[in-house]
């Protein structure tokens, strides 16, 4: 199965392929087969966690995926979509989640969840699904590359505590 990691990444290369400076509406979408491959990413991602097989790889790309699809809420939301507080907590839930679990993991060398985290875990998880069926324009592209770039800054300061100690 493709990793967040390696969806990104193409969606980097074709963020690079296209020109910046085409109007946003002849900019593509995401095709089904890549919305598809997000839905099950994440859910994939959520199994590992609970069953125990998740390593530090997998916490990068959960975390990466999660950026993803808040940056993608972000992104629609100035595009003119409205979300319910429900939708938007629980990304903001999730988000919340990740300097914890990241923790936990410094600590122990497990990756996986207590019974809260994954229930938000998985309600975040639900509003992923529909948010990567609203893509339109490029959107999900642009955030993935931010993502990426975020998740450059959350290393550096996980290497720099962990150096510290």
């Amino acid at each position: 199965m493709r990793t967040a990691q390696h969806l990104q990444s193409m969606a980097i290369q074709a963020a690079m392929a296209q020109p910046k400076d085409l109007p946003k509406f002849w900019r593509a979408s995401t095709t089904p087969d890549q919305k598809l491959d997000a839905q099950l990413i994440h859910w994939d991602l959520i199994d590992r966690f609970t069953s125990g097989t998740a390593g530090r790889a997998d916490l990068w790309d959960w975390m990466e995926t999660g950026f993803t699809y808040s940056q993608l809420m972000r992104l629609l939301a100035e595009d003119g979509t409205e979300f319910t507080p429900e939708a938007m907590a629980a990304i903001a839930d999730q988000l919340n989640t990740y300097e914890a679990i990241a923790q936990r993991h410094a600590r122990t060398g497990r990756v996986g969840f207590n019974a809260t985290e994954l229930l938000t875990a998985r309600a975040a998880a639900s509003v992923f699904d529909s948010l990567i069926e609203m893509d339109r324009y490029g959107v999900a592209e642009k955030a993935a590359i931010w993502s990426t770039e975020q998740m450059v800054h959350v290393r550096r300061k996980m290497l720099a505590e962990a150096c510290a100690i």
